[in-house]
């Protein structure tokens, strides 16, 4: 199966967490993927980890993509 995200691998988290933490623009370590609910238990610089839906997951220095008239 494909997966977005590779293990430790960095991320940036912006969204809420499952246990309804909001974190704005995050650093964070891929931990693993949960294969049935389809998120990622991921570990903060502070030490803390938690499980984040893959939509709130981006890649460091990556920009959201914009619709492009034509």
């Amino acid at each position: 199966m494909f997966n977005r995200f590779k293990k430790k691998s960095k991320v940036m988290v912006y969204g809420p967490s499952k246990a309804g933490r909001f974190y704005r623009n995050e650093v964070a370590i891929i931990l693993e993927r949960d294969s049935f609910f389809k998120d990622y238990h991921i570990k903060f610089k502070n030490g803390t980890d938690d499980w984040i839906d893959a939509d709130f997951l981006r890649k460091p220095y990556t920009r959201k993509k914009k619709g492009v008239k034509k």
